[in-house]
Order: structure tokens, then C-alpha cells, then sequence
């Protein structure tokens, strides 16, 4: 396979996954996600790790493994 088709089909794959990610939030979905409704979930998320991350203690430079 020449290189420009694999750039080719490379390009594809990606605007295909970017179609399907857009999908999951377009109007005409039925099944669509709610991005407000998301938003808060992710933020609860958020507060429930960074408490159990202050809860743990140490050093906030801690290498991540």
C-alpha cells in the first residue's frame, strides 16, 4: 500500500470516530447524551476524587505512577 493511501484511509478512521463521538450529542439522536446533565455528573466526579485524593493526604507533587 503507497503511502498517501495509508494517509488516506488514516484520515477517514479518524473523521468516522470524530462523526461518532459527535453522534453521541447530536439533536436528531434519540438516544443522545445531555451535555448539561453531563457537565454536573463529571463535576460531581471531580469533587468525589479530589476529596478522596485530600482525604489520602501527602505531598500534591507526589509522583503519579
Amino acid at each position: 500500500m503507497d503511502q498517501r493511501k495509508a494517509e488516506l484511509i488514516n484520515a477517514l478512521i479518524e473523521v468516522e470516530e470524530r462523526i461518532d463521538e459527535l453522534w453521541e450529542y447530536h439533536p436528531e439522536n434519540p438516544n443522545r447524551i445531555d451535555v448539561e446533565d453531563e457537565f454536573q455528573e463529571l463535576q460531581k466526579v471531580v469533587l468525589l476524587i479530589q476529596t478522596e485524593l485530600d482525604e489520602l493526604g501527602g505531598d500534591d507533587h507526589d509522583d503519579v505512577i
